[in-house]
């Protein structure tokens, strides 16, 4: 391959690589609150358990296992570790989100900064941003791609800093 083909091929592989690690970083939001989302669901099946291992009715008096004590408080302790761990992710997903708002309010175009909000922040459906924003979903995907690319610039930018 001659030399200056090679550098444009490689260049283009450089400006992809590039878009596909921008839109990484705005989709993270998405990947966060699905790992909290997560974590509630595993809160809310040992809560579920917490109250099957409660001790037990009878018409005359309470029963319960020996067991049952040290098991409801091994639940109870995975309860609290749980809730820790959602609470911290939340505080990061909060600065992460604005993080990227930040990134997203540096875009000159206001369309383009709609787009990417509605996108990313709000995780509408292309054709959702369309409807919103009462344009077609060509020129919508046409902003999306703007935007994304602004925003590398400034991530760039940022790099350089």
């Amino acid at each position: 391959m001659p030399p200056e083909k090679y550098n444009i091929s490689r260049r283009f592989e450089q400006l992809e690589y590039d878009f596909d690690k921008t839109v990484n970083f705005l989709k993270k939001i998405r990947w966060m609150d699905n790992e909290i989302d997560a974590l509630i669901e595993d809160k809310n099946s040992y809560m579920d358990i917490a109250t099957k291992t409660t001790s037990t009715l009878d018409s005359n008096r309470v029963q319960s296992s020996s067991g049952c004590n040290d098991k409801m408080a091994e639940i109870t302790s995975k309860i609290a570790d749980i809730e820790n761990d959602i609470y911290a992710r939340i505080d990061r997903l909060v600065d992460y989100k604005k993080t990227v708002s930040n990134v997203i309010r540096q875009i000159g175009d206001k369309e383009c900064q709609m787009v990417l909000v509605l996108k990313f922040i709000r995780y509408m459906q292309m054709t959702d941003i369309a409807e919103k924003m009462n344009m077609d979903r060509t020129t919508v995907y046409r902003k999306y791609k703007k935007g994304i690319e602004l925003a590398q610039e400034i991530l760039s930018e940022s790099d350089k800093k």
